[in-house]
């Protein structure tokens, strides 16, 4: 037929070998990050315990911070799905959240990503 055209793959990703004529060699690779807000990159020094045991908490200190989450440095391993208490010593009030992920650190320890459910935490003194 001649009004067809042959639709040629342009991004070249990982894994894609088959049916694949032309590859553009500048073409970047777009990474959906599905993070709707942005996080600050600020040390903020809390408590963290499990929600069942709250007087059983580390004093620790966050890599960033945003109003639905943080991700806080822990000599804990804690499980995704688990509900930490989490205490700013900044004078906020505690609130508690749910364990996303818990990643293993290279000098030890564990970074662990906490999710906020409504009503979204303020961080006292931290810019939006």
């Amino acid at each position: 037929m001649p009004g067809l055209k042959r639709i040629r793959a342009v991004y070249s990703f990982p894994g894609q070998t088959e049916n694949v004529s032309v590859h553009h060699k500048n073409a970047p690779l777009k990474i959906f990050d599905a993070r709707v807000e942005v996080r600050n990159p600020v040390p903020v020094p809390v408590y963290l315990a499990p929600l069942d045991e709250p007087r059983n908490r580390e004093r620790t200190v966050t890599e960033d911070v945003s109003g639905h989450g943080a991700r806080v440095v822990t000599k804990r391993y804690w499980r995704p799905g688990e509900v930490p208490l989490l205490t700013p010593l900044i004078g906020e009030y505690p609130k508690y959240g749910r364990v996303v992920y818990c990643d293993p650190q290279s000098q030890g320890g564990y970074c662990v990503g906490i999710e906020f459910s409504r009503p979204f935490f303020c961080w006292t003194g931290i810019a939006p």
